[in-house]
């Protein structure tokens, strides 16, 4: 496993204040499960950036410790902010062939899972063939029965 970058979620803050004071220090910014904590800690109350830089890292440690993280069965169920579908594992795709001067640009629906084996499994729909209502219809049942069978 990959080790965690040790500044994560740790950003270096340079900014000129309304009086004209250069403001210096770490921000922390967490986001769990739709909560967001951000804390900034400043080199001069800290005592120095390298001091102030280990406050931040245990404040997110300590932050970390007490969240919990989804699952990947979670996460999996979980739609994306871009999701357009409302299904998981289902998006709307265009693709364009360039021939000559002329693109042509084709819709599809796509369903998209993991078998019972791990690899990925696509199945695309077109609109042109099927209409868009009916593609994504389509497109939404391959992807339930595909989980289905991979049992996951």
């Amino acid at each position: 496993m990959a080790r965690k970058d040790p500044r994560r979620n740790l950003s270096r803050i340079v900014n000129n204040s309304a009086t004209g004071r250069k403001v210096v220090g770490w921000m922390v910014r967490l986001q769990n499960r739709g909560q967001q904590a951000v804390k900034f800690f400043n080199d001069e109350t800290y005592g120095g950036n390298r001091q102030a830089m280990i406050a931040a890292k245990h404040f997110r440690d300590e932050l970390e410790k007490s969240s919990r993280a989804y699952s990947v069965k979670e996460l999996a169920q979980r739609p994306s902010t871009r999701n357009t579908s409302g299904t998981v594992g289902v998006r709307k795709h265009q693709q364009i062939d360039q021939r000559g001067d002329t693109p042509y640009a084709y819709d599809y629906w796509v369903a998209q899972w993991i078998d019972g084996l791990g690899h990925r499994k696509t199945r695309m729909f077109s609109v042109r063939k099927y209409g868009n209502r009916e593609a994504k219809r389509l497109a939404m049942a391959a992807r339930r029965q595909g989980v289905r069978k991979a049992k996951r």
